[in-house]
């Protein structure tokens, strides 16, 4: 159509060449005839590229298809978190709650900024905590915690206003389906790093952002928050490189987490100009990273997993199907294949109330 209205422009234009209002009402037809189709090329490069939408109800918010998960297997992981860690700095927060809310009915939201000890990294976080979390019914349980992961260089805002995970999770649990748990919603890459996409790595000689989240987010939760402190209480959710991020804590450390959930994560590490050197030119530091090369090499880590993703509109499907493909016992796998979804927050926010059921099966609450 670009091309064809280039055509005609150039064939007519001489044609309207007169000064009159038809002529000119002819010419400005032609122009921006040529120049929107033109611009709906370059937008439809950029979504072919980039793979956000994979099919015009995606594009339009209008796919509300069911999405299942595909049960393969089960599985969950063992010990405990180490450390104590001090108390957090918290904040009520406005965004995406109502006005005059009641934390008992419809939950609370805290602002918090995470500083490591152990790596003098820092982040902002938003933690939700569920409805039951203030009832005196629940007033001796230890939540599980969830961490929920935007992709990079998403703002954790996001998860609240766009992917709306509090209100989800909180009509989720209410009607019976989500266990209560603690949710603490981040980015992939602490804020002290930030523009820098670190992958969730340790980076020799630079941020260990690794222990950062298996350790000191951790122990600064838990010494903030009522929260059950063994492995089996904690998982981990993210999507696009928060997926990715998502899947290798949990791959890394199943001492600290029995759960993950990838939305549309890649399972290879990635290197390109926001990254920089992520691995300091090692090879088997770069493989270490690899979630892929991991199942191929070493003994697969006591966890589960869920992997969601498209066969439509997901440029790393392959990718999944291989990981899905290498995971054995004692890893167990499930999958979420999104019909018609794309890489973006419209199908995530699709996949999100079957994600938050299927986490909270795998995790465990400690107390009565």
């Amino acid at each position: 159509m670009a091309v064809a209205a280039t055509a005609a422009t150039i064939w007519w234009w001489p044609k309207f060449a007169g000064s009159g209002i038809g002529a000119f009402l002819a010419r400005i037809g032609l122009f921006l005839t040529a120049q929107v189709t033109l611009i709906f090329v370059l937008l439809a490069g950029v979504n072919n590229y980039f793979l956000f939408y994979a099919s015009w109800s995606d594009l339009f918010g209008t796919n509300n298809q069911g999405v299942n998960v595909q049960l393969n297997n089960n599985s969950s992981g063992p010990s405990k978190p180490q450390g104590t860690g001090r108390p957090l700095a918290r904040q009520m927060t406005t965004i995406g709650q109502k006005k005059k809310a009641n934390p008992a009915k419809d939950g609370q939201i805290e602002q918090v900024e995470v500083r490591g000890e152990r790596t003098g990294l820092t982040t902002q976080a938003y933690v939700y905590l569920p409805p039951q979390y203030f009832q005196k019914k629940f007033g001796k349980r230890h939540f599980p915690v969830m961490y929920d992961f935007t992709g990079f260089p998403g703002v954790p805002e996001q998860l609240i206003t766009r992917l709306g995970v509090p209100e989800t999770a909180t009509k989720e649990m209410t009607a019976g389906r989500v266990q209560p748990m603690v949710i603490v919603m981040m980015r992939p890459t602490p804020t002290s790093v930030m523009p820098r996409d670190t992958e969730c790595t340790d980076v020799p000689g630079g941020p260990q952002v690794l222990s950062f989240y298996t350790q000191d987010v951790p122990e600064s939760l838990a010494s903030t928050y009522r929260l059950a402190t063994g492995s089996r209480s904690w998982g981990v959710m993210g999507d696009s490189t928060g997926g990715y991020c998502a899947v290798k804590l949990a791959m890394t450390h199943s001492d600290r987490f029995t759960a993950a959930v990838s939305m549309a994560g890649y399972f290879y590490p990635r290197q390109d100009w926001q990254t920089a050197d992520l691995y300091a030119g090692s090879k088997q530091v770069k493989s270490d990273n690899s979630l892929i090369w991991r199942l191929q090499h070493l003994p697969p880590p006591p966890i589960s997993v869920l992997v969601t993703t498209s066969p439509d509109g997901e440029k790393d499907f392959g990718e999944a199907r291989k990981f899905l493909q290498l995971a054995a016992a004692p890893m167990a796998t499930d999958k979420i294949l999104v019909p018609g979804g794309g890489h973006n927050p419209h199908t995530w926010k699709r996949v999100t109330p079957s994600a938050l059921q299927w986490m909270s099966a795998h995790l465990a609450h400690e107390g009565p």
